[in-house]
């Protein structure tokens, strides 16, 4: 995992960062995630290029940072890849990880992402996904 590189899942997932907060939707179950501050800084520098060597690496020398934080990282990049928000990707050189030490210590250096499946059935029902391909979008 030290050199891994990863990229957004786009053939399921859209993300958006508001406020510094990350919103991923999987648009082919309804269900959404939502990150922490600190979270969504470590995904935007994954998704930039950073390795994960290299986001470790920042988060090691954020002021205040515990000895744990490689672990807490480390733990969040799985629940990534268990969400399948995040895929492999190939690695053109390593591009060094900025994180924000503001979100890094507002969270506890505890980067999270949660699901949540609480508006999955108003995804589906937006009648946006009843589009025929030949006839397109009827008004009901």
């Amino acid at each position: 995992m030290e050199n891994s590189y990863y990229k957004l899942n786009d053939a399921r997932m859209y993300a958006d960062v508001t406020d510094g907060l990350a919103i991923i939707i999987d648009a082919s179950s309804g269900i959404y995630y939502g990150m922490n501050g600190f979270g969504t800084s470590v995904f935007e520098n994954l998704l930039a290029g950073s390795s994960v060597a290299d986001v470790v690496e920042a988060a090691q020398k954020l002021p205040g940072a515990p000895d744990g934080i490689e672990a807490s990282v480390k733990a969040f990049i799985d629940t990534l890849l268990g969400f399948e928000i995040v895929l492999a990707a190939e690695g053109a050189g390593s591009r060094p990880a900025e994180l924000n030490a503001r979100d890094a210590k507002n969270d506890a250096y505890i980067p999270t992402c949660t699901e949540y499946s609480d508006v999955q059935e108003l995804l589906f029902a937006d009648p946006i996904h009843e589009v025929d391909e030949n006839e397109g979008w009827k008004p009901v």
